[in-house]
């Protein structure tokens, strides 16, 4: 198998008078084409061409013909009367003489959007009456179609999806690309094999015993394809670490048929003490490597190879009506966030590389993927990384509009479920598939989806929607989903016992805006309109209910104290983001009798946005990644603050034995008023409530100060809380779904008067490839250093990014010295001249200069 992705042309055909015959033969002029690679959608090309302004910045993607009404979710609209894709565009390829005679060959095409002509060699393989549905792979049989001699062309004729279409959504998130992202979105394949090739393959793995001795059972699976017009009998054979099983198969002419090895068929597939698919969090994510080949009358006819993970996924609803998953026999607290694929959808492996390591290093172990089905390369590092993954379909357009379905959608969205299915099965990550999204569908689409499910043997859980409204053949999902998607305060996950709050399993929620650090402001809007907030702040919003941060700004000016400057209100927001998405996960931690997982609304975003990320879109990590990154520690140490108590959290599927916590209360001007030493051993998937802490009854707010130390003495946990006497009152009884309102705020404006302090800084590299660092901050003074944000630049002052810290926005209480760490995801530290620099709310900059890699840290 081989991609054909690089080397395609586009143009529109608007004002084109030659056809797909004509157009898919050698000697079509070209050159007023734009040249891509694949995947890409239509604009997505132009863009690349230069034919457009940055549209990340500012208003720009306004300028581009076509866009649509602002704030308005675009699949749901017709294309506007002026854009230059109401017309269908084309996509052309030549590509050599590729394929010796004797060889079955077909070309796969692993998404289109949204419906197309495709045409090779003069002649039409299929219209679109065959290709239809954005999600959905089409393979065609070339072998008869293919020269052999002098150079093959596909053309292939996109439209771009109508309103009730079952497209690419993005729903409330940003604005809609006005191209609808209408192209060849994923992969090109040119497939070559014998009389019988193998297709979707796949390793089921069932799990015995538990905890020391466990005992696997592995069913080696997949489709065999007779691709000629009679019967063949095939003979699969697998390698699996020495082990070779094999089995013969009869496959009818023109079919495809199931093929399964089992432990029944070979006692080779049962592995005694094999080692685990685990997520990244509690453990190991181990990878076996299987080679599959199949032969007809003793020739080679199709192989394959690829990784895969033993484990066991299955899910079960608790007492309390919550869906739990449980992985290996251990229950797992899924701690996730909504994924965003690039708004053009383009093809971008270091930056997926990079967030995955982000996800890692905030201690998520789960993404997930709302209509944004990403390749299998993503899923392969997915599993690699041990991150697990929730799949389904988007909400909010056709998808869900089962009451206006077309006969075509009736065919289009089951065959699309087969389609993925079949796609991410083999893969360990995938932990379960939310087949209805938002809503359940109704019964007779539900019974469909089901019955796609098991013909495909999809081996892990499944629910029908994103939310709690029971569905007609399933019941109750077990999940809920009732916001809030904007601000509300940090104590409201422990005090909510209606919607949000810390129990059951919440699909998409969130603690509202994550306004990025000024830096990235920079970069997204216009310098003159920086300052005040105004339409081009919000415009980089969301759309529909989204699109502006009203709500978050005023908790952020009466919280806080009003900002005067842009730099003030970006400082502050990521204070206000670090404590709200810390407490939600710190929340669901806390209450695990009751909570069983929680999905952050999102991870990411598809552009340069002031909402729903953990770090923004130019790869910034703020204060939400490190709230976030805090609260999801698998060993933790935390405040709850509805009852005043220090609790641990423990992820791990093993006990801890002679730990330690260290907790003081400390006042603005760096006295400690109470201190406490605790010892205690925590149970395997616990949490630990440690002792109650008092409250000072004067002042306006106070530091809590919690510390976990191992057996040796080792801090395994750190924990700095900033606390207001009074804390906010919820407004509960105007609660909606979008936010609980705040009756009465907290004051933390003390916060913007504490006492100036300053830091020593050293940081030095820390190994030969290049990638690390070790950054040593110093708090000589008597008063409490707060909120310190370290960042690397460069000589001209710009952010080394990605970059992975293992702490930032650090507190340090008087002659308090900490030590991290700071490693590019992928490339290296530069090896010229680069800064590390710390500045805090009340820390003055401080930097230090690192110039070769061989030299130490110069304090300047």
């Amino acid at each position: 198998m081989s991609d054909l992705n690089a080397g395609w042309f586009v143009r529109s055909s608007a004002g084109l008078t030659t056809e797909g015959a004509a157009l898919s033969l050698p000697g079509v002029d070209t050159s007023s084409w734009y040249g891509v690679d694949l995947p890409s959608t239509v604009l997505g090309a132009l863009i690349g061409a230069g034919q457009f302004e940055n549209p990340f910045f500012g208003k720009n993607l306004l300028k581009i013909p076509g866009q649509g009404p602002p704030g308005k979710n675009l699949s749901n609209l017709p294309m506007p009367e002026d854009s230059p894709f109401r017309v269908s565009w084309w996509f052309r390829k030549e590509l050599p003489a590729l394929v010796p005679r004797g060889t079955h060959a077909s070309l796969q095409f692993d998404g289109i959007n949204y419906r197309a002509n495709l045409w090779l060699n003069g002649e039409k393989l299929a219209g679109v009456e065959q290709i239809t549905g954005a999600y959905r792979d089409y393979e065609l049989d070339v072998t008869e179609r293919l020269r052999h001699e002098g150079p093959n062309v596909i053309a292939v004729e996109v439209f771009a999806p109508e309103p009730c279409d079952l497209g690419i959504t993005w729903v409330d998130w940003n604005p809609s690309p006005p191209d609808k992202n209408m192209g060849i979105w994923r992969d090109v394949w040119l497939r070559t094999s014998g009389p019988v090739a193998l297709r979707a393959p796949q390793v089921i793995s069932r799990l015995e015993g538990q905890d020391g001795w466990r005992r696997a059972h592995l069913t080696i699976a997949g489709d065999l394809v007779n691709l000629t017009d009679r019967p063949r009998t095939a003979v699969v054979r697998a390698v699996l670490e020495g082990r070779v099983v094999s089995k013969t198969f009869e496959v009818p002419p023109r079919s495809r048929a199931r093929a399964e090895i089992g432990p029944e068929d070979d006692a080779l597939l049962t592995l005694d003490r094999p080692r685990l698919w685990w997520p990244h969090t509690i453990g190991s994510p181990e990878l076996y490597q299987v080679d599959i080949d199949v032969s007809v009358e003793g020739a080679p006819s199709d192989e394959t190879r690829f990784a895969f993970g033993i484990r066991e996924i299955k899910s079960e609803v608790t007492a309390e009506g919550h869906t739990q998953f449980i992985v290996n026999g251990v229950p797992i607290l899924i701690r996730g966030a909504g994924w965003a694929s690039d708004l053009f959808l383009r093809r971008q492996p270091d930056r997926d590389r990079a967030q995955l390591q982000y996800v890692k290093a905030m201690g998520l172990n789960t993404i997930r993927f709302e209509g944004m089905l990403e390749r299998s390369d993503f899923l392969e590092a997915c599993d690699r990384e041990g991150i697990l993954v929730i799949a389904g379909w988007c909400c909010c357009d056709c998808w869900e509009k089962w009451d206006i379905w077309s006969a075509e959608n009736h065919i289009v969205a089951p065959e699309s479920l087969r389609s993925q299915i079949r796609r991410v099965r083999r893969h360990p990550c995938l932990l379960t598939w939310w087949y209805g999204s938002d809503f359940p569908p109704p019964e007779h689409v539900e019974r469909r989806y089901l019955e796609v499910l098991a013909e495909e043997h999809w081996p892990n859980p499944a629910q029908s929607s994103a939310s709690h409204k029971p569905a007609a053949l399933t019941g109750a999902s077990g999940l809920k989903m009732l916001g809030p998607y904007d601000w509300v305060p940090p104590n409201y996950w422990l005090e909510d016992t209606e919607r949000g709050g810390a129990f059951g399993f919440a699909t998409e929620i969130s603690p509202g805006p994550a306004v990025p650090p000024i830096e990235s402001l920079k970069k997204m809007i216009p310098a003159q309109d920086l300052w005040p907030v105004n339409d081009v702040w919000t415009f980089h919003a969301g759309i529909q209910e989204f699109q502006n941060i009203r709500v978050f700004s005023e908790a952020l000016n009466r919280r806080y104290g009003t900002a005067g400057t842009v730099e003030e209100f970006a400082e502050l927001s990521q204070l206000a983001t670090y404590e709200g998405q810390r407490a939600m996960f710190e929340g669901y931690a806390r209450n695990r009798s009751r909570s069983t997982g929680v999905i952050q609304w999102m991870l990411n975003n598809s552009w340069p946005s002031i909402i729903w990320h953990l770090y923004d879109y130019f790869l910034r990590p703020g204060g939400g990644f490190f709230g976030t990154q805090k609260g999801c520690e698998p060993l933790h140490v935390m405040y709850a603050g509805d009852d005043q108590t220090i609790v641990v959290i423990n992820d791990h599927p093993k006990d801890w034995e002679d730990l330690r916590v260290e907790a003081r209360v400390v006042t603005l001007d760096g006295e400690t008023s109470y201190a406490a030493t605790h010892h205690l051993t925590v149970g395997a998937v616990s949490t630990t409530t440690v002792a109650k802490l008092p409250v000072p009854s004067g002042g306006p707010l106070y530091f809590v100060d919690l510390r976990l130390h191992g057996p040796k003495g080792a801090v395994l946990s750190r924990n700095f809380y900033w606390l207001p006497t009074k804390p906010d009152v919820l407004d509960k009884a105007a609660a909606n779904w979008v936010y609980t309102p705040v009756r009465e705020y907290a004051d933390l404006s003390a916060l913007r008067g504490l006492p100036e302090t300053r830091v020593v800084l050293k940081a030095s590299r820390t190994d030969h490839d290049q990638k690390t660092i070790e950054v040593d901050v110093k708090n000589p003074t008597g008063g409490v250093a707060f909120f310190i944000q370290l960042r690397l630049s460069n000589g001209d002052g710009q952010d080394l990014l990605p970059v992975v810290w293992t702490d930032n926005y650090v507190s340090l209480l008087p002659g308090e010295r900490l030590t991290v760490r700071a490693t590019m995801p992928v490339g290296r530290l530069p090896a010229q001249t680069f800064f590390v620099e710390a500045r805090g709310l009340n820390v003055p900059l401080e930097t230090a200069r690192l110039s070769a890699p061989e030299e130490k840290s110069i304090h300047v």
